[in-house]
Formats: structure tokens, sequence, C-alpha cells
């Protein structure tokens, strides 16, 4: 019997964000149907821009779309036409397709240009059989940390101590998705009793632009509660441990991005949600404005205190 047929998310962070709001219309294909996917965030701070192209999912196959020409125009009307490239310069983790057991042939197109915070950008596709599809993204404007102060990369926090975030606004965000990727707790819990792993990311998240802070690490792992690090979890309510170091992302994201993922999983088991393109087919195209800092953990350390 055949199965019925979804359009699948593949290339797009690997989180689960489910926003509060209006009642949602989830983009479905009728079984059998055949349809064109367009996935595209422009991300700032990134030389090298992407669009993945690929047709809903039919069993365990994703096809690709190649040879189609894949185009985002400028605010000053210069067309930067997207190459054909590798799959892995579309997908932030390809193992996630692994261990969901699909069959990928996706087309990714990526071009070397840089997305402004604040600018509008069209994208423009045509397939090698005449399909066209169009969207449009605007990047949610710069922002900056408040705490730590702005423009400090790597600050040093006192161990067992949580941390207050605090941001400016970013003007046309609609969420502010926050993730850390951490090291260092297999060794900063050693003897507790509590096993960390080499890596934990986890995930937070700020429902609206004026919403700008964040308490880390006490409000991160929403989404990550009801695995199998439930104690680790709790543990860190409190802190990180002695020679933990961290990543943390801020991502502003427009309406676009956050209408894609607000009714269910962003991942490659999750529907395209809401479609942000037009014409022959279905997707996304949305952007983000990113803050990066890096965090480590310790008594007297030669940086810049996170808490100032």
């Amino acid at each position: 019997m055949m199965m019925p047929q979804r359009v699948f998310g593949i290339g797009l962070l690997a989180v689960l964000v489910t926003l509060t709001g209006c009642t949602l219309t989830e983009v479905t294909t009728p079984e059998g149907r055949d349809l064109l996917v367009v996935e595209g965030v422009l991300r700032s701070g990134r030389s090298t821009q992407s669009v993945l192209l690929h047709r809903s999912l039919m069993g365990t196959l994703v096809k690709g779309e190649p040879r189609a020409h894949v185009a985002i125009w400028t605010p000053q009307g210069e067309e930067v036409v997207l190459d054909e490239g590798p799959l892995e310069s579309c997908t932030d983790n390809l193992s996630l397709l692994r261990d969901e057991m699909l069959v990928v042939e996706a087309t990714c197109y990526t071009s070397i240009f840089t997305a402004i915070p604040g600018q509008s950008y069209e994208l423009r596709v045509t397939t090698a059989d005449g399909l066209t599809v169009r969207g449009r993204t605007t990047l949610p404007g710069r922002f900056d940390f408040v705490v730590p102060s702005a423009n400090i990369l790597n600050c040093a926090l006192p161990p067992m101590t949580n941390l207050s975030l605090v941001w400016t606004q970013s003007e046309g965000a609609w969420a502010y998705l926050a993730t850390i990727g951490v090291r260092g707790l297999r060794e900063g819990f050693a003897g507790s009793g509590i096993e960390g792993p080499e890596f934990l990311q986890l995930t937070g998240l700020a429902i609206s632009q004026s919403d700008t802070t964040i308490v880390l690490p006490r409000e991160f792992g929403l989404f990550e509660r009801f695995g199998d690090d439930q104690a680790l979890l709790l543990a860190l309510q409190r802190g990180f441990p002695a020679g933990t170091r961290v990543e943390l992302v801020v991502s502003a994201a427009d309406r676009n991005y956050v209408n894609g993922v607000r009714g269910g999983a962003f991942n490659p088991s999750g529907n395209v949600r809401i479609s942000s393109v037009v014409g022959d087919g279905v997707g996304i195209f949305g952007s983000i404005v990113v803050l990066n800092l890096n965090v480590r953990v310790g008594e007297n350390l030669p940086l810049p205190n996170c808490l100032r």
C-alpha cells in the first residue's frame, strides 16, 4: 500500500519549537502527488547562503531537483545566482538524516554573498521542467548584547552561577531562538553521581520582539526535558560546573522562519507548517540574524566577566 505523502523540511535547524498563537494551517500534499519543496534561510554573518530543493517524500525517498535556476535578488536589484553544490552545504547535521533512515537525494544550491540585517531579499526558482517558485524575506534588524557588554565575544562565568542574558530589540523579529553547545560536563560533574555527556545541546526561546532576556542555563532545555537527561538538566538549573565551555547562539528570526516552525518539529521528521513561498511549490524562505558568545566557566580566568 502506498504510504501517505508528506512535505518534509530536511535541511533546517533540528530543534523543537512550539509557539502559542493563532490557529495554524499545516502544508500537506494529497497521497500520490509529487510536489516541489523549497527550503532557504538567509543568515547574517555568513559569507555563503544556500537553498535546498527537493520533492515531497514518498516512502523513504527524498528526490532532488537538479539543473534548476535558483537566484536571490538583492535590495539593489542585483541577481545572485546560486550554483548546484554538495548536499552538505545545505544541511546543518546530516546525521539526523541517517537517523531517520531516509534516502536523501535533495539538491543544494549555494552562492557567496552576505545578507544584511534589515534588508529584503527575493527568491526566484525555475526548475528544468518549467516550475516556478518565488519568496520574499526581510532580515530582522541588528541587535547586540547588553549583558554581557556589547562586542564581547568571550567571557568568564563563575561556577554554579546563572547568567541573565539581555540583548537589545531586533526590529522585525518575531521570536528569538537561543541554542547552546556545552562541553566539559563529564569532567565537571565527575564524582557527583551525575553523568554528563561529552557534548550537550540545549535550546531556549523568547517568543516576541520585545522579549529580550533569557537566563543561562536555567531557562534552557525546554525542549529536552522529557529525554534521558532529566537529572543533568535539573542539576544545570543551578549553573555550570567549573571547566565547562559553552558556545551560545541567539538568533532573531523573521516571520517566515517562525511560521515555518511554530506548528511542530522543525527537523527531518517534521512537516512544513506554513509555506512562505508561492507558485508551483511549497516551502520556507526566511531569515535569521545571529549573536555569538563563548563562555568559559571558572574562577580567576583571564577573560571579561559575563555578569557585567
